[in-house]
């Protein structure tokens, strides 16, 4: 499909979803982006940056998604193009949550119907685009934190080995989520501080919004973070214990054994003499004995709060 071009008042959006051969040549005939950034673009997913030049600004910014089967996070890259009259984004994979917001902002074009984001520059354009695209990520962090307390019952009721899984998956996930944001947070701060052509100074206190949005998500991970950290070393500590307590009574049943096996040995020996050997009742007598050097060695190990 052809790039996805919405004339708005103030500016034009042109967004393409998946990248394709043909988008390139597009942006190279209609535009003249260094072509160092064509070839970032090309290439798929790359690291988050800003490059800033005289007529444009090129912008890389990364995104989570979330594989429900897999239950792990991933990240969605955005690479845009930001002029005085212009924006141009391009989505590596096909995003169909920008391309029915760019769909939007045609229709509303073609019916003449006036929005905020139709009135007003590219630079506010794409701030409304940020706002909405990490808003909408807010309740899959919640989602987190409410996973984190049902991890945190299951670690505190004995369910340790479940929880175990639980807390890696979240600990994967957090550290992708924070490696994901940490960027973006430098990335804000440049376009808050930015003061020229493209980026108005009217457009501080909007980039700010965004920059605070993402600093919340920052703090909030963080705390889900060393949340997670102490619920693991507390499930780890509830484990070696159970591992411990395994191996005490081990340890009791095997000393506890040991005189039954000397005696079934020496008795079990071809020699004679030994006591009640050739008795009648020899037998049970060794017996008694037997269960006597047993139940001595629990009450002992009990009495000194072995178990």
């Amino acid at each position: 499909m052809s790039p996805r071009i919405a004339k708005l008042k103030n500016s034009t959006w042109v967004h393409i979803s998946p990248i394709r051969e043909e988008d390139i040549g597009y942006l190279e005939k209609h535009y003249k982006f260094h072509h160092l950034d064509i070839k970032d673009c090309k290439e798929g997913v790359q690291r988050p940056k800003i490059d800033i030049y005289d007529d444009y600004i090129f912008v890389i910014f990364h995104f989570p998604t979330y594989n429900k089967k897999k239950k792990r996070v991933n990240i969605k890259s955005l690479n845009v193009f930001l002029g005085r009259d212009f924006l141009v984004t391009l989505s590596p994979e096909k995003d169909r949550f920008l391309e029915s917001l760019n769909l939007k902002a045609r229709n509303r074009t073609k019916k003449k119907i006036s929005s905020d984001i139709m009135d007003n520059s590219s630079a506010y354009l794409l701030y409304k685009i940020l706002d909405v695209l990490y808003r909408k990520y807010l309740p899959f962090i919640n989602k987190i934190g409410e996973h984190i307390s049902v991890i945190e019952d299951e670690v505190f009721s004995g369910k340790n080995k479940s929880a175990n899984i639980n807390l890696a998956i979240r600990r994967r996930n957090i550290l992708n989520l924070r490696r994901i944001l940490f960027p973006q947070l430098r990335i804000m701060d440049k376009l808050v501080e930015m003061r020229n052509n493209i980026i108005p100074e009217s457009m501080s206190t909007y980039y700010d919004d965004v920059d605070d949005y993402i600093e919340n998500m920052w703090s909030a991970l963080t705390n889900y973070h060393d949340t997670v950290d102490g619920l693991y070393n507390t499930n780890e500590s509830f484990i070696n214990q159970k591992t411990n307590d395994v191996i005490k009574y081990l340890t009791i049943i095997s000393v506890a054994l040991l005189p039954l096996t000397l005696i079934a040995s020496i008795y079990g020996m071809n020699v004679t003499g030994l006591p009640f050997a050739d008795h009648p009742t020899g037998l049970w007598v060794i017996f008694i004995i037997m269960w006597a050097i047993v139940i001595g060695s629990i009450y002992l190990a009990k009495k000194k709060n072995i178990i």
